[in-house]
């Protein structure tokens, strides 16, 4: 008869060899996000008005009018993974001081690193109709 193992109830995690950024890949792409790509801003909010300046120069990077910028968010972007699989692996990236304030974390694909749900970067991109 095969042996086999009891696994108590619920979900286990993942191996630790599965594939994942590591917390020092995750700590330079973050500073390239926002060195390169405008990642911001540095103080998240969900008062209108606030944060003007980044917006200002969001909107113009990415050419478009102060209110369109404010409405991107990673959360809404077609690069933001924060699928139940990707939290798990998430977990093992301790919290950073910039995770603080900003809303859920979530893994942008396009420049890998732990984004929050509350910023925005360049490299926004409107995320497609899961209606198909």
């Amino acid at each position: 008869m095969d042996k086999f193992m009891m696994m108590p109830k619920g979900f286990m995690g993942l191996p630790m060899d599965e594939g994942f950024i590591t917390t020092a890949e995750n700590k330079k792409n973050y500073a390239i996000a926002v060195q390169d790509w405008n990642y911001g801003p540095e103080v998240p909010t969900n008062e209108p008005g606030a944060n003007k300046e980044f917006y200002v120069g969001l909107a113009e990077a990415m050419q478009c009018d102060e209110k369109d910028a404010r409405r991107k968010h990673c959360s809404n972007c077609e690069y933001y993974d924060n699928t139940f699989m990707t939290q798990v692996r998430i977990e093992r990236i301790p919290l950073a001081t910039y995770d603080k304030g900003a809303g859920f974390r979530g893994h942008c694909e396009k420049l890998n690193f732990i984004c929050n749900d509350m910023r925005v970067c360049q490299a926004w991109e409107e995320r497609e109709s899961e209606m198909d």
